[in-house]
């Protein structure tokens, strides 16, 4: 039986440190030789998904919580926020003293809050790879326009979460961050219906496996939607408490294998 795979990457494909291990490229690689169709399911913007990620190969990427989709380099789809609602975020997040980062395609675009804070949590978690990510950073101070904004992430403090989730969630997706190491200090806004799951649906439809049997290996809570829609759904052991709940079973650890154990109990590759 061929499976269509659908992979996170911060907490799934990504460890703490932003490293890759070994054992997750070896499964992935194999898997796509035996025939499995493996993809990209992130939250992140395409401009983020760097050639260390990129260069391990994938049948095709789905960015931004779902909002972009892509195979064989085609765009199938490419949704981004009103033109209007980010203006009037911005405002909100100044007004607040809420640091904030735009995500587009064509850059990763931050007030000097975030560019600072993110600078500072870099070097305490992924020294190496600090400076190849907050340089690719573009530092606004809210007076430019910035077009085609794919999603939006957020400062936050135990006590404000809620009160920013209150205000913008009418309106808007709004979890906690997907990067486990800042999760409780920073949050993400998406378009409002949109996710990984309907995103996946439209990918397998446009390359015809629509009767292809799923599987969905995350570890966040915009993986929740993806993780109850697919065949088999599987949640990291550093999950999140909400995704291990909707889950069909649940792997080791990103640090202990845990990518490459559940495709070597699936069946998706030989064992090492």
């Amino acid at each position: 039986m061929k499976y269509a795979i659908f992979v996170d990457v911060d907490g799934t494909l990504l460890d703490n440190k932003q490293q890759i291990p070994e054992s997750a490229v070896y499964a992935i690689q194999n898997a796509r030789k035996k025939g499995h169709y493996v993809f990209l399911n992130t939250g992140r913007c395409k401009a983020e998904l760097f050639e260390s990620i990129l260069n391990i190969g994938f049948d095709g990427i789905i960015c931004s919580s779902g909002g972009y989709i892509e195979y064989e380099g085609q765009c199938i789809r490419h949704l981004t926020f009103d033109e209007n609602d980010i203006q009037a975020l911005i405002q909100y997040f100044e007004k607040n003293k809420i640091g904030y980062y735009l995500e587009c395609n064509h850059g990763m675009y931050v007030d000097t809050l975030y560019h600072d804070w993110m600078q500072e949590v870099f070097k305490d978690f992924m020294p190496e790879g600090a400076e190849e990510y907050t340089s690719s950073m573009i530092v606004v101070d809210g007076s430019q326009q910035i077009y085609e904004v794919n999603k939006i992430s957020f400062l936050c403090t135990l006590n404000n979460y809620d009160q920013i989730y209150k205000d913008l969630h009418e309106h808007f997706n709004i979890i906690k961050n997907t990067i486990p190491m800042i999760r409780e200090v920073s949050g993400e806004i998406s378009i409002k219906g949109i996710h990984k799951a309907d995103a996946a649906d439209i990918l397998l439809k446009h390359i015809g496996l629509e009767d292809v049997s799923t599987i969905a290996i995350g570890d966040s809570d915009n993986d929740i939607e993806l993780l109850q829609h697919v065949d088999i759904g599987i949640c990291m052991g550093n999950g999140t408490e909400k995704c291990k709940a909707v889950c069909d079973e649940i792997t080791d650890d990103v640090e202990h294998d845990g990518l490459y154990k559940s495709f070597v109990k699936h069946n998706l590759i030989e064992s090492r």
